[in-house]
C-alpha cells in the first residue's frame, strides 16, 4: 500500500504540489482577492480604463467563475484575462482605454491605487454575502464607484460596503448626506 501511495505521488508535478500546499493555507477570500489583483493589473498593463474594465469583467462568466470555489481552483491567474479579453473580442465588447496623457509606462507596471481598491471591494463585498460578481456589479456600478472613490478610499472599506448595500443602485448616487453619516460613523 504505501509503495503505490509513492508511486501516485511521484507522478504528481513538484510545482503543482507547492501550488496546492500554498492554496491550501490560503482562505479563499484571500484566493480570489489574489485573483483578482492579477486581472486588474493586466488591465493596467494594457492601458485599460479601470472603470470600465471593473464593470465588463464583474458582470463575465469569467468574474463567476472566482465566485466559486469548485472552479477558483482550476483556473490561473494569467490565463483569465487573456480569455476574458478573447471573449470581449469575440462579443465586441469594448473596454475603454486611458487617455494618452496619463499613459506612461512607469503607471502601469503595477495595479492602480484605484484598482486595488475595487478589488478591496468586490472581494470583501462577496465574502461578505455571497453575492456574484455580476449581482455586485449592478448594486454598485462601477460608475457610482468612480463618482464616490475619491472620498470613499480615505475611509474603511467594510464602512464604504455597509454604505453602498444599504443604498441600491436605484437610488443611483451616493448623496453628501451620506458621507456626513459615514464621517460620524468614523469618528465614533
Amino acid at each position: 500500500m504505501l509503495k503505490s501511495t509513492l508511486k501516485i505521488y511521484a507522478d504528481y508535478d513538484a510545482e503543482a504540489k507547492k501550488l496546492e500546499t500554498e492554496l491550501a493555507k490560503k482562505s479563499m477570500e484571500q484566493i480570489r482577492r489574489e485573483y483578482l489583483t492579477t486581472v486588474f493589473t493586466y488591465a493596467c498593463r494594457r492601458r485599460l480604463d479601470i472603470w470600465s474594465f471593473a464593470q465588463a469583467f464583474m458582470e463575465s462568466r469569467f468574474a463567476f467563475a472566482l465566485d466559486r470555489a469548485e472552479t477558483l481552483f482550476q483556473l490561473k491567474e494569467d490565463e483569465v484575462f487573456r480569455d476574458f479579453m478573447v471573449e470581449c473580442t469575440r462579443n465586441g465588447v469594448e473596454i475603454d482605454s486611458v487617455p494618452g496623457d496619463r499613459s506612461g509606462m512607469a503607471r502601469f507596471r503595477d495595479i492602480s491605487p484605484e484598482g486595488a481598491w475595487l478589488v478591496e471591494i468586490y472581494t470583501k463585498w462577496h465574502s461578505k454575502t455571497g453575492e456574484a460578481s455580476c449581482e455586485i456589479a449592478e448594486r454598485a456600478p462601477a460608475s457610482l464607484l468612480k463618482k464616490i472613490h475619491k472620498k470613499a478610499m480615505t475611509h474603511e472599506v467594510d464602512e464604504i460596503i455597509a454604505l453602498l448595500i444599504e443604498h441600491s443602485a436605484d437610488a443611483a448616487a451616493i448623496t453628501s448626506k451620506d458621507y456626513e453619516l459615514l464621517e460620524e460613523s468614523v469618528k465614533k
